[in-house]
């Protein structure tokens, strides 16, 4: 390729990407009202509780932390989808709309799975958002506390 070509080729990136900042999705935050969220409807140690939220809950909570990079594309349309997708799943502020004890169990082994097989949270955000790692220790914390939540529960953890 030559010179001109080249250029021509990056000017046309650049546009496109400047072009593409038009197209925001929507970042939300949808109000947490307490008596839906997780601890309203299981015991959860304050320490178990915490360590969730800090290395879940920018996707799986209503709290989101929306940084600079979630405001440019196209980083804002996977960003966005990610946690609109990780609230859908599992919400830890909207426990309640689980419905039903199996559900709810079926998620709290979910949590310990995921956690044991390093697939949440995510290695990219692990990359970007190193306070979300969690320790041997706080892994093994999490998986008692669920385990255990769902062999007392008897099939109705979760809704009240």
């Amino acid at each position: 390729m030559n010179r001109a070509r080249v250029k021509k080729v990056l000017l046309a990136v650049a546009v496109f990407l400047v072009v593409i900042q038009i197209f925001q999705p929507s970042r939300t935050n949808p109000p947490v009202v307490p008596s839906r969220s997780l601890p309203a409807h299981v015991q959860v140690p304050e320490g178990v509780y915490s360590e969730l939220i800090r290395s879940c809950g920018d996707c799986h909570t209503n709290r989101t932390r929306w940084p600079w990079y979630s405001h440019v594309a196209p980083l804002s349309w996977v960003i966005t989808d990610d946690v609109n997708e990780g609230r859908r799943h599992m919400n830890l502020e909207d426990w309640q709309a689980l419905g039903d004890g199996k559900q709810a169990n079926d998620r709290l082994i979910g949590i310990c799975n995921e956690i044991k097989q390093r697939g949440m949270p995510p290695f990219s955000y692990r990359l970007v958002h190193g306070r979300s790692r969690l320790s041997p220790q706080e892994a093994i914390s999490i998986c008692a506390w669920s385990q255990s939540v769902v062999a007392s529960s008897g099939g109705s953890s979760g809704s009240n």
